[in-house]
């Protein structure tokens, strides 16, 4: 996530002039995606569905902490970002992982999913939609000794 907008501070109730216009749904609807300042303030986006550009806005509402639908924080998802439309969801990059360990370290069957949700982690929430991860599992059967 990149933060495009943060609302100064020291500004009180004032409008800032350099706050991107809030982009409002007449009709209160909200595109809503979420996300967090490095504070942990959690913050929703407030601008109209289906906006064309990548860049998410939270406008203040009623006792909002700040002026009633001014936008407090904006953000993207991509360096591209703003004004450069939504972002592509064709698949561009392949990686190839291979995983080997002794059929003794297997206690999960769920091991190969859980392995793919560790992957997933590593991209940014909002890109999990679109990443594609396939897990297939084989053994060898342990030799019996004796």
């Amino acid at each position: 996530m990149h933060i495009t907008y943060e609302r100064p501070t020291t500004i009180g109730e004032q409008i800032d002039p350099a706050a991107p216009a809030a982009d409002l749904d007449p009709t209160g609807a909200e595109c809503a995606a979420t996300t967090y300042d490095v504070g942990g303030l959690e913050w929703h986006c407030t601008r109209r569905p289906g906006h064309t550009d990548d860049e998410h806005r939270a406008a203040f509402g009623v006792h909002g902490g700040g002026p009633t639908g001014e936008v407090g924080f904006a953000w993207q998802y991509e360096w591209g970002g703003a004004g450069h439309g939504p972002s592509s969801t064709d698949p561009i990059t392949t990686v190839t992982v291979t995983v080997s360990f002794p059929s003794t370290a297997w206690t999960n069957e769920q091991l190969p999913e859980a392995i793919a949700d560790e992957i997933r982690s590593v991209f940014w929430e909002c890109d999990h939609d679109d990443v594609t991860v396939a897990t297939t599992a084989t053994s060898t059967p342990h030799p019996v000794t004796g």
